[in-house]
């Protein structure tokens, strides 16, 4: 069985909690809900510390629903020619995720909701709200929130960055290839 930390849990379980607070504090400028999955499309880097996390997910699904997510996410990394994140260069990352950026998530089901929703990755959790470094302001992600917030609003809801959210060359995945590589080591695949 795969072991999640208890410190990146009380990451993720922040991020939770920083989210739910800006829903019910000022749901008027989020339009995140079950079904929207605007932000699940397009592949995006995740860092080595949701690897545990989404091979959890995938130990607890049904068998069945867990192989359509790894045939997805092998069809994802086959035709999408997935370069290795961590020695790739610059140019070759920023092509890849051109190219893949209608690609949608392998654990998107046919309603649009996330079929591993509790092990989502740590960026699956904060998508959506502005984001900060510390008291400086860097921007919006989606562009379906906060389109008529002010300011104060918006830092107020911002995700504050935090070495957690810093991804290191060494600490570059995306969850199809995360998923392709939990599912040969545990003789999935």
């Amino acid at each position: 069985m795969s072991r999640v930390s208890g410190s990146y849990r009380a990451i993720l379980a922040r991020a939770d909690e920083h989210f739910d607070s800006v829903m019910r504090t000022q749901p008027q400028n989020l339009q995140c809900g079950r079904g929207c999955s605007l932000c699940c499309y397009g592949l995006f880097e995740i860092g080595s510390g949701d690897v545990p996390v989404i091979a959890e997910g995938l130990e607890q699904l049904h068998p069945m629903r867990r192989q359509k997510i790894i045939r997805r996410s092998l069809e994802i990394v086959e035709s999408s020619a997935h370069p290795n994140l961590r020695e790739c260069s610059p140019e070759e990352k920023e092509a890849f995720f051109d190219r893949t950026q209608a690609t949608p998530c392998p654990n998107l089901d046919d309603e649009g909701a996330c079929m591993m929703y509790e092990h989502r990755p740590l960026v699956c959790r904060t998508f959506g709200l502005p984001l900060r470094d510390g008291r400086k302001f860097i921007g919006d992600i989606c562009e379906l929130n906060f389109t008529e917030s002010t300011r104060p609003e918006q830092m107020s809801a911002a995700w504050d960055l935090k070495w957690e959210d810093v991804l290191g060359p060494e600490d570059e995945f995306t969850i199809p290839e995360v998923i392709v590589m939990i599912a040969r080591a545990r003789g999935w695949l």
